[in-house]
């Protein structure tokens, strides 16, 4: 799918259920990566993405649709929310052609290009785009989530049902959602589209950070019940996951002397709720003392990959004993 391609539209809601609404329907836009996919989609980050720790990152509204100024509050209110947990602070400037973020509400979806990739986009173009952000008093539970998703692309996060680990949990009826794309997109996805979108998952030379798929993460793209064989529906998710803040943190450390607005965010929290342990807890938490956030990066990388090795290993070794189980059953009955 090209980069630059219009924003892919859904058809009228009336045919679609409910949750097709909250399609994220561009998906995430990102400069080719070189790898076996170019359209790079949470809890799923690459490092190159993102931004510097401790960073702050000047948001704007621009044209075609810069919004009310309800839908405008919306979104500098609801972004507080990643503040709490990622050592960023998002800076909102009258002039929105000069941000490096810049927000549409345009209602042809929504998408976000991917972290730091933003500052490559020409200016004044968009960068982001609120298709499903209205102009009606208060934040409803969707909008908040879209938001919050959208902003979790633009720190560096990817789709998370595309992650590495998907195999573990998840095994998807590509056929019924090649189908269901055809019919619902504007102009319809190819499956080359739907696969580079939904099906495929992301290479370990793809993504950086990664965990076990989070189904309640912000990032995790919601889906029916008959998408995969396990039949387990994933509603549309409008909170940040314990996951999706422990990683925030150890992705942007709050380091001594710049603590969060949240007394509860702090690097102990977030080890236990990703749940690393041994070394690699030691080697983040050298890194974490030494207000050495690059270095904590990398060491959270070389656990994630460290624990996708682990897993991989782990269902080498249960296939081989289902399969010695069947030749011993089928000598079992070839001997009676």
């Amino acid at each position: 799918m090209s980069n630059e391609a219009t924003p892919q539209q859904s058809v009228p809601a009336e045919k679609n259920p409910e949750w097709y609404s909250r399609c994220c329907t561009d998906l995430s836009k990102v400069k080719p990566s070189g790898g076996r996919i170019d359209g790079m989609k949470a809890i799923l980050t690459r490092a190159t993405f993102m931004w510097d720790n401790g960073r702050t990152i000047t948001v704007g509204f621009v044209a075609p649709v810069p919004g009310t100024p309800t839908q405008q509050t919306k979104v500098q209110e609801v972004v507080k929310e990643w503040e709490k947990y990622a050592n960023l602070k998002f800076r909102f400037i009258p002039n929105g052609n000069d941000a490096e973020i810049r927000i549409s509400f345009d209602d042809t979806g929504s998408w976000s290009w991917v972290g730091n990739v933003a500052l490559s986009i020409p200016k004044p173009t968009q960068t982001m785009n609120f298709g499903w952000v209205g102009s009606d008093p208060g934040i409803t539970d969707e909008e908040r989530g879209v938001i919050l998703h959208e902003f979790g692309h633009a720190i560096g996060y990817m789709h998370e049902h595309q992650s590495p680990r998907r195999g573990e949990k998840l095994t998807l009826n590509e056929a019924v959602i090649i189908e269901y794309t055809k019919k619902t997109q504007r102009p319809p996805w190819t499956e080359e589209q739907t696969r580079a979108n939904i099906i495929n998952v992301y290479s370990k030379a793809e993504v950086s950070n990664f965990s076990v798929v989070d189904f309640t993460s912000i990032m995790m793209y919601f889906m029916p019940a008959n998408w995969n064989v396990q039949g387990i529906a994933i509603p549309p998710n409008n909170s940040l996951s314990p996951l999706d803040k422990a990683y925030a943190f150890l992705n942007y450390p709050f380091f001594i002397g710049t603590a969060s607005s949240n007394p509860d965010i702090n690097i102990l929290n977030a080890l236990n709720t990703a749940g690393i342990t041994g070394a690699a807890r030691a080697n983040i938490g050298l890194e974490y003392i030494e207000n050495d956030w690059r270095g904590l990066r990398a060491e959270f990388t070389r656990w994630a990959v460290n624990q996708k090795a682990l897993s991989d290993k782990a269902q080498a070794v249960s296939q081989r004993e289902e399969a010695a189980a069947a030749v011993a059953a089928v000598a079992e009955i070839e001997a009676d």
